[in-house]
């Protein structure tokens, strides 16, 4: 056992890469996709002392995270005062609830030529937002785009400004809505539009945005690995979005939400998932996670491209875990979960087109 943990010591002291620009000493970190920097244990800003004798890169040395190392940053958010994944309280989504008027900022929603919203998307940074690739491409873009606008701080759709008089009678109201005309879009080079596997359905959005990060609205963090994404059977991950649901049905029946909704989901393993669709034939690939399966409670058409989203208690951020993409004809459906694209498994592609390396994009 000793030699064992020797041995792995060495792999991860191996591990270590000198950098030419400023000799940093690169290092793996276990469950990780990024490479993280060797450092002294006082310079590591969050520690996990877990995962010490894991982390450990050189004699009194351990591998930290360079988006939480002071002096390294290397964050796919602005480092305004408003940091990624980070609400001001702790607080289509069929028989969800509906969110606060200050919860999850960075939803988004696509309205298109008839500006009409019809798909979801999350802000990830300044410059990006991430949506389902149907949402950008195919037969159902054809009719309805081209995408006109991406819209940010949306509460109620029925109202600009929003305002919500809490228990206490404090009036709490947002910002203005904000309108953002694409720059460009990018969808995955492997998603094809007429497949009904929907296999690597995922887009890029490029904005501009000058406004600053408030309570209404900052970007999501991303995942580092599965394990913060949530990805783990009796995790529940957390949907949002405007999709339809059932929550208005006494006075309306079942139409798109005005309100920004939100449910809670559990996480379902592959081997389930893939029996429950097992007579369409679907064929689930690692790009690709399930959750929900719980009556009445699902994300819904009008969701698409919408976060599915993890609260990492490690860090205290909520991280996105996944993009609605497809689900039951019926939603809600006991033992039927939606379809999930795995943010995970395309985070090198995000960053190759976003270029985001640095603090800001």
């Amino acid at each position: 056992m000793w030699l064992k943990r020797l041995e792995i010591l060495v792999l991860l002291v191996g591990a270590c890469a000198l950098q030419d620009d400023d000799h940093e000493v690169f290092c793996s970190i276990p469950d990780q996709v990024d490479d993280g920097v060797c450092v002294d244990p006082s310079d590591c800003a969050r520690l996990d002392a877990s995962f010490y004798s894991a982390m450990q890169c050189g004699e009194n040395r351990i591998c930290c995270d360079r988006r939480t190392n002071h002096g390294t940053s290397h964050q796919l958010y602005s480092a305004d005062d408003f940091g990624c994944g980070t609400v001001s309280y702790a607080g289509k989504i069929h028989g969800g609830a509906i969110a606060g008027i200050d919860e999850f900022p960075w939803a988004a929603l696509l309205l298109y030529k008839d500006d009409v919203p019809r798909c979801g998307g999350v802000l990830i940074s300044r410059s990006y937002v991430i949506s389902a690739a149907h949402c950008l491409t195919g037969p159902g873009y054809n009719r309805h785009g081209p995408l006109q606008f991406v819209r940010l701080r949306e509460y109620d759709l029925n109202n600009d400004i929003d305002c919500l008089i809490s228990e206490d009678e404090y009036e709490d109201c947002s910002e203005e809505k904000l309108d953002i005309p694409p720059q460009r879009i990018v969808v995955h080079p492997d998603y094809e539009a007429n497949s009904i596997q929907q296999h690597h359905d995922i887009g890029l959005i490029e904005i501009q945005l000058t406004e600053a990060y408030s309570d209404f609205l900052s970007p999501i963090c991303l995942p580092t690995s599965w394990k913060n994404a949530g990805h783990q059977l009796g995790k529940m991950l957390t949907v949002t979005g405007w999709g339809r649901t059932d929550h208005f049905q006494s006075l309306f029946g079942e139409i798109s939400s005005p309100i920004k909704m939100k449910a809670s989901l559990p996480f379902v393993g592959r081997i389930r998932c893939a029996k429950a669709y097992s007579l369409q034939e679907l064929e689930l690939i690692p790009g690709q996670i399930c959750a929900g399966g719980r009556r009445d409670k699902d994300s819904c058409a009008g969701d698409s491209g919408s976060p599915l989203m993890f609260f990492d208690r490690r860090t205290s951020v909520w991280r996105l875990s996944g993009i609605v993409s497809r689900g039951p004809s019926v939603c809600g459906k006991s033992d039927l979960p939606g379809i999930y694209t795995n943010v995970v498994k395309y985070l090198r592609w995000i960053r190759e087109i976003t270029g985001c390396d640095s603090s800001d994009c």
